[in-house]
């Protein structure tokens, strides 16, 4: 299980070490608030809800986490680490496992950095939060 962590900790620093996060998160939130405001119009249905961001978050995180994942393999491909990596003591599950979990915490990471978005429409008017905590549970 440590060693598992360890991985984790290290491709997700090697996440920011590069600008292949910056522009993971960046591309993420434009992407996520364009749809919400301009595709989905948001201020002319004049309802506090976040129907419109849930609905489109499947077909947007399909896109950016299948690029964010391929990335981490054929960057080790790339560096020439690869056979290193494979032939290390560690089972290949705890290696693929470890680099699933990085991924799930930048993914986890994008989507707590739209929780504003959230708490602007909560101002706005009232907003049932249990859709909402579904709807980021779901993501």
């Amino acid at each position: 299980m440590s060693t598992l962590l360890r991985i984790a900790r290290k491709e997700f620093g090697a996440f920011f070490s590069s600008p292949v996060a910056f522009i993971f998160l960046g591309t993420f939130l434009a992407t996520t608030l364009f749809i919400f405001f301009w595709v989905e119009t948001f201020f002319s249905r004049n309802i506090t809800e976040l129907r419109a961001l849930f609905e489109w978050m499947p077909i947007l995180l399909i896109f950016l986490v299948a690029a964010i994942t391929m990335r981490m393999w054929a960057e080790e491909h790339r560096a020439g680490t690869l056979e290193f990596l494979l032939t290390s003591p560690v089972r290949p599950v705890t290696l693929v496992l470890g680099k699933f979990l990085a991924c799930l915490a930048l993914v986890a990471l994008a989507l707590a950095l739209t929780l504003p978005l959230a708490l602007s429409v909560s101002f706005l008017g009232p907003l049932d939060w249990g859709p909402v905590l579904g709807g980021y549970l779901a993501s």
